[in-house]
């Protein structure tokens, strides 16, 4: 997917690119090889920290990380052959970011929105049913979002073509086969059952959960079919 989308933007080699909501590097890094400078931005000072960490680590100079809104970033119009924002895009301003976006990129430049991997919401895999029930008998029935209840946001495509962008979707599939560790490592990631929305229940929860997974494959063996998600949003010429 990442290949595929530097390829499609900027080919062989680019100037900027503009990483919104970087996370701890995982779009930033890999494709600053392809790259002169990396601009990425995250709210969260720990997340930020792991990514810089993490380029000092592989030698990755390029980047220059910055902790704060998406939306206070400021940046020449013109500047950057592309942008993206690898699953954090329905956390931002939509309307205010898919505008200056717009006036971001070069003429052929390109905004990429990534997402996918897995959703335990969905239950397409035996696990995701024994997360779900499990997150629902600690947390509550209702999907959570940090300290909010979760409430599906509105489609990207509208935000984007009310800016100016013609769009182009692409799917990819990976499989993966989690151990408990991973499992739980991942739902502690995630905005619906991190350790601070579960509290003082961390322990019995996972305890609860690890029983559970435990039962369902003694082998600590899970399979699931991972799918991935790109949309390119070309400015409209």
């Amino acid at each position: 997917m990442l290949t595929d989308l530097v390829d499609l933007s900027v080919g062989p080699h680019g100037r900027r690119l503009v990483d919104l909501g970087c996370g701890t590097g995982e779009v930033a890094l890999p494709l600053s090889a392809s790259f002169d400078t990396v601009t990425a931005i995250d709210i969260d000072p720990d997340m930020a920290a792991i990514a810089e960490r993490k380029a000092t680590e592989r030698q990755i100079r390029n980047v220059a990380w910055t902790v704060g809104a998406a939306e206070s970033l400021d940046l020449p119009a013109g500047s950057a052959d592309l942008v993206v924002a690898g699953s954090s895009f329905h956390w931002m301003d939509r309307e205010l970011l898919a505008g200056r976006v717009r006036t971001w990129l070069t003429d052929t430049g390109v905004f990429g929105l990534l997402g996918g991997g897995s959703d335990v919401w969905d239950k397409q895999a035996p696990w995701h049913a024994v997360a779900v029930r499990t997150i629902r008998e600690y947390v509550g029935e209702r999907r959570r979002a940090g300290n909010q209840p979760f409430v599906a946001a509105g489609r990207h495509d509208d935000y984007l073509e009310l800016a100016g962008f013609v769009l182009e979707s692409r799917q990819y599939t990976a499989e993966k086969v989690w151990t408990a560790d991973e499992i739980v490592g991942y739902l502690y990631s995630t905005s619906f059952c991190n350790p601070v929305v579960l509290g003082d229940r961390k322990a019995a929860f996972e305890a609860t959960l690890r029983d559970r997974l435990r039962e369902l494959s003694p082998a600590d063996s899970h399979p699931e079919t991972l799918v991935f998600h790109c949309m390119l949003a070309r400015p409209k010429r």
